[in-house]
């Protein structure tokens, strides 16, 4: 088994359930204060956390590409 490929499907995971989390509605209190998340209406944190979930199927792809080369 490789390490980093464990790694990333772990990774992969936290950034899928992350993304479901604002996806529902719910805001993320460490990012809330940063500039472009400030005035941020539910309709927009939905759309951050849809964008969210689709950028992990990409974190997915490297992490069973890493499982099935063993890199």
């Amino acid at each position: 088994m490789s390490y980093f490929g464990i790694f990333m499907l772990i990774f992969a995971i936290c950034v899928l359930l992350s993304g479901l989390y604002m996806y529902t509605g719910h805001k993320i209190y460490i990012i809330k204060f940063k500039a472009p998340f400030i005035n941020l209406s539910i309709d927009g944190w939905k759309n951050v956390g849809k964008w969210t979930m689709i950028s992990s199927t990409i974190i997915f792809l490297i992490a069973f590409i890493a499982l099935i080369f063993n890199i």
